[in-house]
């Protein structure tokens, strides 16, 4: 990541070594997908760790917009979407990156089924949207893929983790979770 970065880095890919083996993607082209992409330090460290085949694709979706009614975004400033866009262009990863501005609920829909190997999910931390965002993605999942939640009990059992928890009760037959890290909570589609 360039030493030029611009706004927060909170947890990194690197979190995800125990769960997620850097050797499967070696020299395997990706497509990863992440829902809430902020700053992009996050992005970037898939880009930099997980996404280093030139054929790797790096899509985000965010609407790089803070309401005020979420708690969540009450400090932040209006130009972290320039911070990102900048955190991009000084990355070296440009070219392997997807920008996506706009809602989940809107964007994640227009991707193809069976398209992504990874999918990280930091969106919105209401329950619902959390839920949402998880039922939405996993048809966008290849079989065999991981799909990886952040923030599992990040504001307690009634916020990000009760939106992850109902998803993970709904699709208990169709997953295997593989365990939770650093409020990290990894599971891999089963069909």
């Amino acid at each position: 990541m360039s030493d030029n970065f611009e706004g927060v880095k909170y947890r990194l890919s690197d979190n995800w070594f125990s769960y997620v083996n850097i050797d499967n993607y070696k020299n395997t082209p990706i497509n990863y997908l992440e829902i809430g992409t902020f700053y992009g330090a996050n992005l970037l460290s898939v880009a930099n760790i997980y996404g280093l085949h030139n054929d790797t694709k790096l899509y985000c979706v965010d609407p790089w917009v803070y309401p005020e009614e979420f708690a969540e975004y009450k400090y932040i400033q209006p130009p972290v979407y320039d911070s990102f866009i900048n955190n991009v262009e000084n990355s070296g990863f440009k070219n392997k990156i997807i920008i996506n501005r706009g809602y989940s609920n809107d964007e994640v829909p227009k991707f193809k089924n069976d398209f992504f190997d990874i999918i990280y999910i930091d969106g919105n931390h209401e329950p619902e949207y959390v839920m949402e965002d998880a039922v939405l993605s996993f048809r966008k999942l290849k079989t065999g893929g991981m799909m990886i939640f952040d923030d599992y009990g990040w504001g307690g059992k009634d916020l990000t983790q009760k939106g992850i928890d109902g998803f993970l009760s709904g699709y208990h037959k169709r997953i295997t979770i593989l365990g939770e890290q650093a409020s990290q909570l990894f599971l891999i589609k089963n069909n």
